[in-house]
């Protein structure tokens, strides 16, 4: 219980996967990619619905790619909190609080800091939202690097949600790091347009 109790208060929601709507994604073409819209976010949400359903600790990494305001933090939170109902420890944060206690541990001695990034390395499932949005930096890309590196190399499963594209995370932090990201994640894709603005407007 106070593993989902977190997991709500990091994720700042209670969302399930039997609230995600479907008919906020057109059913039309997506002119660049000439796919269709809806049936790629259909196969998105199965995916990730699978993912939180059928998870171990062999269960691999996942790279939620798109724009803004299209689900991904919505679906990680849904994935967090199914796979914490199952009694798996989960870490769920945004990439800004994430390399903000990070830093904290490193150079501030915050002992509290120091146990709360142990646990980025220890749970079974370590979810980080947003990346991207974080201010760059060196200490940045260090330590994602380093994080994303020991856990693949342990083979304990991550999920990522960005809004960069492959080049843009090999400028942003380095090549090594968006090697990692695109050969060892499966990338699930984000079309449409912004959701956020379409529940404020009522569209």
């Amino acid at each position: 219980q106070e593993q989902k109790r977190e997991v709500s208060i990091l994720s700042g929601s209670k969302d399930t996967f039997s609230q995600f709507r479907l008919d906020y994604y057109p059913d039309q073409i997506d002119r660049n990619l000439g796919v269709n819209i809806r049936a790629v976010m259909e196969k998105t949400f199965q995916t990730c619905r699978r993912y939180a359903q059928f998870f171990t600790e062999k269960s691999g990494n996942l790279l939620l790619s798109g724009d803004t305001g299209l689900g991904k933090t919505f679906l990680s939170a849904c994935i967090a909190r199914a796979v914490a109902d199952r009694g798996y420890s989960v870490c769920y944060e945004t990439a800004s609080h994430l390399f903000t206690k990070m830093e904290k541990a490193k150079f501030d001695g915050d002992e509290d800091a120091r146990e709360e990034i142990k646990k980025y390395s220890a749970c079974d499932l370590l979810i980080i939202d947003d990346l991207g949005t974080e201010m760059p930096g060196q200490f940045v890309t260090s330590a994602l690097y380093n994080l994303v590196n020991d856990r693949l190399l342990a083979g304990k499963p991550m999920i990522i949600s960005t809004n960069l594209n492959s080049d843009d995370l090999g400028k942003r932090y380095s090549p090594q790091i968006a090697s990692r990201l695109r050969g060892s994640f499966t990338r699930v894709a984000f079309l449409g347009e912004d959701i956020r603005v379409k529940r404020n407007w009522g569209l």
